[in-house]
């Protein structure tokens, strides 16, 4: 069993064609259902990537596409700065990619970019400002978090079980599309930006949303974003995760989240775009 800083480590290699490029692997006890890499885990690779070529920098933004389904195994992250700012901020192009059957790449010189596929396109922002300007007129408007003592243990979690990460949730309002989540490391290992993209995708569906209509529906994160804010002075042992699943309209699943730390501090918010396609069960 790896550690998540373990198994989100990539290595630089060199640059090819103005673009930086990094070698990684995608971790088996990282999966949800179906075997699906969890693609919150999938963007902290991109992550551990970026802020590698931005010592210093924080996580501002990350805004990601899934093309294709990664596998567990090797892979390739692709690096463009497409716009650093003289007031601190750097947006960079960062894509995931898979040969057609995995394998390790151990030298920027056998690099060949027509031989993989891209798995996973984000937009990552991140800047070297400790903090600026704020203005929350509206704050009132924004959740308070749950008290972790009305959470219990998930039933649903990573292929590497809680020796992975300790899930809890608080289902109580899921009648009303909404469900709480909370994440903790197993080893006690501090909480990043990296931690908090993967804990913005995991959630369990309410009960509204989970009738005939939906049980043979494939479903697919079209899109998905997380917009973060300055991370709070102490450490972040523990995330709390509102998730906010309202209806679906012309086949897509909207959702929105907010993220807590465990004294309440509101650490980024979250939206997904799920498409449901439907599937016919097997005769």
């Amino acid at each position: 069993m790896s550690s998540y800083r373990e198994a989100t480590r990539t290595q630089y290699l060199g640059n090819s064609n103005n673009k930086a490029i990094f070698a990684g692997a995608i971790d088996p006890d990282f999966r949800m259902a179906h075997n699906n890499p969890q693609g919150g885990y999938l963007n902290a690779i991109l992550m551990d990537a970026v802020l590698q070529r931005a010592p210093g920098h924080r996580a501002v933004a990350f805004n990601a596409f899934f093309f294709k389904l990664s596998v567990v195994g090797p892979c390739i992250v692709e690096l463009e700065e497409l716009k650093t700012s003289k007031n601190g901020y750097c947006v960079s192009q960062v894509a995931l990619k898979q040969l057609s059957t995995p394998t390790p790449l151990n030298t920027i010189d056998t690099y060949d970019p027509s031989a993989y596929i891209t798995k996973l396109h984000t937009i990552i922002t991140t800047t070297s400002r400790p903090d600026g300007f704020s203005f929350a007129p509206l704050e009132n408007m924004q959740p308070i978090a749950l008290d972790f003592n009305k959470m219990q243990p998930s039933k649903f979690g990573l292929t590497g079980g809680p020796n992975t990460l300790k899930i809890y949730e608080n289902l109580d309002n899921q009648n009303k599309g909404e469900v709480w989540h909370a994440f903790e490391w197993p080893n006690g290992e501090p909480i990043d930006a990296k931690s908090i993209a993967c804990f913005a995708d995991i959630s369990t569906v309410p009960r509204p949303f989970v009738h005939k209509d939906m049980m043979y529906a494939m479903r697919a994160s079209l899109q998905f974003e997380v917009k973060y804010r300055v991370p709070p002075p102490k450490p972040t042992q523990r995330v709390l995760l509102k998730i906010v699943m309202e209806n679906i309209v012309d086949g897509i699943m909207d959702a929105d989240g907010w993220l807590f730390d465990q004294d309440g501090y509101l650490l980024g918010t979250a939206r997904h775009h799920i498409a449901l396609t439907e599937k016919k069960p097997s005769l």
